[in-house]
């Protein structure tokens, strides 16, 4: 894929509108309520355990198939752990604040110029999770499941000559907009140590971001999280 197209982009936010303010709005209301509701029933089950998330974001973007540089960044938020059977068998929803996007860079004549697309989602991921235990207070982990992100916002960067441009990202349903709602499915390991569990997990983003006519454009990367869960019987 030719670099003009994070240059069209670049161009087509200075004009495109975002006619989805309102309808962010209600959608991050729905997120923050099913969430909220999720906590509110662990609180009050002995068996279930939540609290804070933390971690760091290596993301990338398949933009009609082509992958570009790692764009680091972080996630931070909330995560229930519901047990089913026992800790072998539980399940972790949360909501999570976290950057997305991805580089490029090209040169041309001696000018080089560095691009980025830049992201910032509420995610709710849904992870089943399996626990082994390998000692009298550790576990491996492993996860799967289904994530919904919202865009909060976002902008196209771009480097040349010295100067740097910053551009807002358009969100709606035009060529020239981005598609504010995305969706995909998690994979995960990690390790546990009493409330402490670290992990490493790869979303992989299945809803077409692109409005243009022929054109994909789907989130992926990797985070590198910390999770430390108070209540339950732990």
């Amino acid at each position: 894929m030719e670099k003009s197209f994070f240059l069209r982009n670049f161009v087509e936010a200075f004009t495109a509108k975002n006619k989805t303010k309102n309808q962010k709005q209600n959608i991050m209301k729905k997120l923050f309520t099913t969430t909220l509701a999720l906590l509110l029933v662990a609180s009050l089950t002995a068996q279930i355990s939540f609290g804070p998330r933390a971690g760091f974001n290596l993301t990338n973007m398949s933009i009609d198939g082509e992958t570009f540089d790692f764009r680091p960044g972080f996630q931070a938020g909330l995560v229930a752990h519901i047990p089913l059977l026992g800790e072998f068998l539980s399940i972790q929803p949360g909501l999570l604040f976290a950057q997305q996007g991805n580089r490029d860079s090209s040169e041309d004549h001696g000018i080089k110029a560095n691009f980025a697309t830049n992201l910032n989602y509420l995610q709710m991921p849904i992870n089943v999770q399996l626990g082994f235990g390998i000692g009298e207070n550790a576990r491996i982990l492993l996860q799967a499941g289904p994530y919904l992100g919202l865009a909060l916002g976002g902008n196209y960067k771009v480097e040349a000559l010295g100067q740097t441009e910053t551009i807002d990202i358009p969100f709606g349903s035009d060529a020239g907009e981005v598609n504010r709602f995305d969706f995909g499915v998690g994979f995960g390991a990690g390790v546990q140590f009493g409330r402490l569990q670290i992990g490493v997990g790869y979303n992989l983003g299945m809803a077409n971001l692109s409005n243009a006519d022929g054109a994909t454009m789907k989130n992926n990367g990797l985070a590198f999280t910390a999770t430390w869960l108070f209540g339950g019987n732990r």
